[in-house]
């Protein structure tokens, strides 16, 4: 649909290539509903901009305050991510008198003082359109500036020894992991719901996975890092994990969380699996295969042949 992007751009100071990503980020599912598109809602976007709010507030501290024991990284990350504080700041930013779109009969300064409210998932939505417009390096830029530095900047201290550094980096990586799994499936899964993405999610993060993952690995995996070795006798994948990515953001530091996310799914992401246990989950969920071979898969109706095959091909476990 038409529709003006710049007051909501000029408000947080990002121009979106792609304003149909901002509109979606702004349209609450309650307004989907309304419109008669229930599918075109920000639960996704919210699904996606959680996990990026989380690596950003590890990255942050992990970097700013490695003189903090691992406890109080957690619960400083907590403090800052505390529900109450990302609807505050979704006004301050001028949003919640007109945005997100709502469906809803009831005032919006009475829906501000309501747990999970529409301005809270909003504001993870919006992380999570900026995330795939933007990329993460900018999405992390605009974080720190509006929503890390004003609580925490002043506060910093001037230390730079790590009392626990395998804990930090596990503290950093599992944030990491999950952010690469949540970034995976929204862009490889296309009208996937929430509920089925945090499904698939919770495999590929779980501890059972994170054991296969260091089985799998090969010293070739390996080879472009300059690792420590008593990183990889460590024997955790979020170690690890976070190790890689702090050693790709010292080299470059805007691609940083890319390459990681590119060597995670490169080393242990079978695209084909992971589809494979998409298209069970929309087959429960009353999906016809002709609209997943459309919308999830991207096959066009002139295509339509060829879609059919891939699709067989994937439920038979053939590899294409």
């Amino acid at each position: 649909m038409e529709w003006n992007s710049e007051p909501v751009e000029a408000k947080i100071g990002i121009n979106f290539k792609n304003s149909e990503i901002l509109y979606l980020a702004l349209s609450h599912r309650s307004y989907a509903q309304q419109i008669s598109e229930p599918d075109n809602n920000n639960e996704r976007l919210e699904f996606l901009g959680e996990a990026i709010l989380n690596v950003v507030a590890a990255d942050y501290l992990y970097h700013h305050c490695p003189y903090l024991e691992v406890g109080n990284l957690s619960a400083l990350r907590d403090k800052l991510l505390e529900r109450e504080r990302l609807t505050k700041l979704w006004f301050q930013l001028g949003l919640g008198e007109a945005y997100p779109f709502l469906g809803l009969a009831e005032q919006r300064h009475r829906l501000r003082q309501q747990p999970n409210n529409p301005f809270e998932s909003g504001f993870e939505a919006l992380v999570g359109a900026i995330h795939l417009d933007r990329g993460f390096s900018q999405t992390r830029n605009w974080l720190v500036k509006n929503l890390i530095a004003p609580l925490l900047e002043r506060h910093l201290k001037d230390l730079k020894e790590r009392p626990s550094p395998n804990k930090q980096l596990k503290f950093l990586g599992d944030a990491l992991l999950k952010a690469i799994a949540s970034d995976y499936l929204y862009r490889n899964l296309p009208y996937v719901s929430e509920r089925q993405l945090i499904q698939l999610y919770k495999e590929i993060v779980s501890n059972e996975r994170q054991g296969e993952y260091l089985s799998q690995l090969t010293p070739e995996d390996l080879a472009g890092f300059n690792l420590e070795q008593d990183i990889i006798r460590v024997k955790s994948f979020k170690v690890l994990l976070g190790a890689i990515y702090v050693e790709c953001n010292t080299l470059e530091e805007r691609r940083g969380f890319s390459k990681t996310s590119e060597w995670f799914s490169k080393c242990f992401i079978d695209d084909d699996e992971i589809l494979r246990k998409a298209i069970a989950l929309l087959l429960e969920d009353g999906k016809p295969q002709k609209w997943i071979i459309r919308h999830v898969m991207g096959y066009e109706s002139k295509d339509y042949n060829e879609g059919r095959d891939r699709f067989n091909a994937v439920i038979e476990g053939q590899k294409t």
